[in-house]
């Protein structure tokens, strides 16, 4: 316990990867106290262009892990690894994607369909009905 006090209390001077690596740790050892695990992932999103796609993921992780139900933190995270997708690994999404179910948010779609477009070579049936409208 002591170590997040110390950890919270410096989580201005934290940058993204370090938040990434705390909030993880605290949930392998099923940490339960959800409002210091949110102060860290709110601090980290407030500069979102600091997060890379594997930080962000072991953040949605972290957040699946304890239940921790933020609508909010689930959606900046999401659209940080969504923009940054052809960077992610397969594990990033898969551990996002198992993320979003475990808490009941719905993923964004296009985590989904755009990681199985580039790197499966598949199509996904809404995403081809939404690219022919946009060009017809």
């Amino acid at each position: 316990q002591k170590m997040v006090d110390i950890a919270s209390h410096l989580c201005h001077k934290l940058n993204a990867r370090e938040i990434a690596n705390i909030v993880w740790g605290l949930s392998k050892v099923n940490y339960d106290k959800p409002e210091v695990v949110s102060k860290f992932i709110y601090h980290a999103i407030a500069t979102p262009e600091e997060i890379t796609a594997q930080e962000a993921a072991n953040m949605l992780f972290a957040l699946g892990k304890l239940q921790i139900h933020e609508k909010k933190a689930f959606e900046s995270l999401s659209s940080i690894l969504r923009n940054q997708l052809h960077e992610a690994t397969s594990q990033a999404i898969a551990n996002a994607l198992w993320a979003h179910e475990v808490v009941g948010i719905e993923p964004p779609p296009e985590i989904l369909s755009t990681w199985a477009q580039d790197r499966l070579g598949m199509l996904v049936l809404g995403t081809v009905a939404n690219s022919n409208k946009d060009n017809g």
